[in-house]
């Protein structure tokens, strides 16, 4: 029997549509995505993997189907890779560029997936494997944790989420 990441990888081949046009379609990364057709149950959130069942007309798997990842140290510094999720803020940087500004925070004991959006969670640089700082960019490298979307800048929105971020607390 076929694993649940090759069945979507043929559904998705036969739609015609890209690891990048799907993932665009059911909120997740690209590279998440890549990772999940190879093998790496881990890679996505349940929540993910129900999305991109639904949108290939796949049997999702249940919770207890769907591997589990390993749990972040309590303490440890993580984010939502997802540049779409709302837990990211766009922060204007001159010039027309923007930067999206990771809410990192430090993870609970049983903390794997962002809660906005199912992505699992980042735990070290992309790029460098380093440990998070908070901010946009790493301290070892520069490497922005999450690309630039000036698309995203809309005062209003960030001024909402920043508002739900401070009540949460």
């Amino acid at each position: 029997m076929k694993g649940l990441g090759s069945q979507i990888r043929e559904a998705r081949q036969r739609r015609h549509l890209s690891q990048s046009a799907l993932a665009r379609l059911v909120g997740c990364k690209q590279s998440a995505l890549s990772m999940y057709e190879g093998g790496r149950t881990t890679a996505l959130g349940a929540q993910a993997v129900a999305r991109i069942c639904e949108e290939l007309g796949l049997v999702a798997p249940g919770e207890g189907e769907l591997a589990q990842a390993p749990s972040p140290s309590v303490g440890e510094r993580v984010f939502c890779p997802n540049a779409a999720c709302p837990s990211n803020l766009a922060v204007a940087l001159g010039e027309g560029r923007v930067a999206l500004v990771p809410r990192g925070h430090v993870a609970g004991a049983d903390e794997v997936h962002c809660a906005w959006c199912g992505e699992v969670l980042e735990r070290a640089c992309p790029e460098c494997g380093a440990p998070l700082n908070a901010g946009a960019f790493c301290a070892r490298c520069g490497a922005a944790y999450l690309a630039e979307a000036p698309e995203r800048v809309d005062p209003a929105r960030e001024a909402a989420m920043a508002r739900a971020f401070e009540w949460a607390r």
